[in-house]
């Protein structure tokens, strides 16, 4: 009887290939630290060109233009875990925007009112879409089409101007609002205290309280007080904290905590990691499917309403541009893999950050677009790269 067969795990074999013992760290732990590499690659090139790239109101200009992007693509890692992909949110988020702010702003309704409706018909969208993939039809197929169907909905629910100005109403004041420097620290102290209360229960649960508590708890802790203050103070330098960055900051945890300590979470990256395997252990795989784009949904009507209240106004052009393109991609670069089953929440943080840094650099030194476009796909094929060599398990090319 074999050792696997008795239950027995075999010894590691200390001669494992080097290049092996490094992809397997970074499909775990460590996938982050490439993506924090390039991260401060980026930042160092552009801060020598201009000093002003790492100041506090560029900064702030920074986080304030990944908003949009970092919510959709949370949206999309949840997909993406799944083994599926989509590309009808973009267009989603415009058709969402639009139904909310026409609502809101020329029809007289209270605006929680157009918001719920607006973020409902996000979430009736990807339900329809959900149910023809669980069908059977491939999820780039339904999206492509939904997408065009998508484009063509938003020119029905804009007025005959062709756009809504929000400028001057309460919709408008979603993005211009900020919290008080004050209750940004008090809010910024609850979550830190949630993150050790968090890291100290998993601590308990996985190795009750030996003498892992040092690395697994104290340490992790003292790095997330030093990174939520120090971004905190940062950010409200001038007027406080932009309130969609509070936003953005409740939906990353919500996601984290709903994929890491819930059976939500369990299930989800089953189903991406081995879908036939995840059937017959009785995991619920087309629910699993139907929830990923629920939460897609949703995310796409957020940020859509978001970016419709930054920019004061929805028009036939909502929705559409980069913004699909650079959802993907933030959510790819972050460490989300393509083939599913592998990720993280925070890639979306961290990919959007990415993407974000080299449209704001290039803005901000006055290069063409040309250049923004070589580096954003760039990075991208580069940050595939790395997906396919961790998935292979080895920097060699396969052997055909």
């Amino acid at each position: 009887m074999t050792a696997t067969a008795t239950g027995i795990t075999p010894a590691r074999d200390h001669a494992t290939p080097l290049s092996s013992r490094i992809t397997e760290s970074l499909a775990g732990t460590y996938r982050s630290i490439p993506v924090l590499i390039t991260l401060v690659v980026i930042w160092a090139i552009f801060y020598s060109q201009n000093t002003a790239y790492l100041s506090f109101n560029n900064i702030t200009n920074l986080t304030l233009q990944i908003v949009t992007t970092a919510i959709l693509a949370l949206g999309v890692v949840f997909v993406l875990l799944v083994g599926e992909i989509d590309l009808s949110s973009a267009a989603l988020s415009g058709v969402c925007a639009t139904v909310a702010a026409n609502l809101s702003v020329n029809h007289g309704w209270p605006l929680a009112a157009g918001l719920a409706l607006g973020i409902l018909v996000g979430l009736v969208v990807v339900l329809v879409e959900a149910q023809i993939i669980i069908f059977g039809v491939p999820s780039l197929i339904v999206t492509l089409g939904g997408m065009v169907i998508l484009q063509g909905l938003l020119l029905v629910v804009l007025p005959n101007t062709f756009t809504v100005s929000v400028g001057g109403t309460s919709f408008a004041k979603i993005a211009s609002t900020h919290v008080p420097t004050g209750a940004s620290f008090a809010i910024a102290f609850l979550g830190w205290v949630a993150y050790c209360w968090s890291r100290l229960r998993h601590q308990r649960v996985r190795h009750g309280s030996g003498s892992h508590l040092t690395t697994a708890v104290l340490v992790p802790s003292a790095i997330a007080a030093v990174v939520i203050f120090g971004v905190v103070a940062v950010l409200s330098h001038g007027q406080g904290l932009p309130l969609p960055v509070l936003i953005l900051t409740a939906m990353l945890l919500a996601g984290s905590y709903a994929t890491r300590q819930t059976r939500y979470g369990a299930h989800l990256y089953a189903v991406g990691g081995n879908r036939e395997a995840a059937q017959r252990a009785g995991i619920p795989v087309a629910r699993m499917v139907t929830y990923s784009f629920l939460v897609l949904g949703l995310c796409a009507a957020v940020a859509g309403i978001v970016d419709a209240s930054r920019l004061l106004g929805v028009s036939n052009s909502s929705g559409s541009g980069p913004l699909m393109l650079n959802a993907i991609a933030a959510a790819v670069v972050g460490g989300t893999s393509l083939f599913g089953g592998r990720g993280s929440i925070w890639a979306a943080l961290l990919g959007a950050l990415v993407i974000g840094s080299i449209n704001n650099g290039v803005q901000l030194l006055g290069l063409s677009t040309e250049v923004q476009n070589f580096a954003t796909g760039a990075v991208l094929i580069l940050a595939v790269s790395i997906d396919v060599v961790i998935t292979r398990g080895s920097f060699r090319p396969n052997r055909r």
